[in-house]
């Protein structure tokens, strides 16, 4: 395993931005243009219940290596200081863990992969009513 200097906080950080960005990008591109729908819909997916979803889904499909297992381990083990508006504290961390290996697969320029993930979470994603 490469060495990740990066904490699960700072890589979810980065990974909540990312995920962000594509899942506006990928709403404006399916044409939605109002702002409130907009935020609707994509706070139903940035949300903590949406990606924790997400998380299960892809954990039921096997789609994670070891590699990223151990990144998703440490996203959930984060020693978080604020707390979630709409959740609990599981569902919150779980979040946590995808936004920490998204943030990751970009900071280490696991190029492919995020591609392969971000593809996938955003099929999962439109599923979400």
């Amino acid at each position: 395993m490469e060495i990740v200097t990066h904490n699960a906080t700072s890589l979810a950080w980065m990974g909540d931005a990312i995920m962000t960005l594509v899942i506006r990008e990928h709403l404006l591109s399916l044409g939605y243009s109002k702002a409130n729908v907009l935020q609707k819909k994509s706070a139903k997916i940035n949300s903590a219940k949406g990606q924790s979803y997400i998380l299960e889904q892809l954990e039921k499909e096997n789609f994670f290596n070891e590699e990223e297992k151990e990144i998703l381990r440490r996203g959930r083990n984060a020693s978080i200081h604020s707390k979630a508006k709409n959740a609990d504290g599981k569902t919150y961390l779980r979040a946590t863990a995808l936004e920490s290996l998204i943030g990751y697969l970009y900071l280490y320029a696991h190029e492919q992969r995020l591609r392969q993930l971000i593809g996938r979470i955003v099929e999962l994603g439109d599923t979400l009513k």
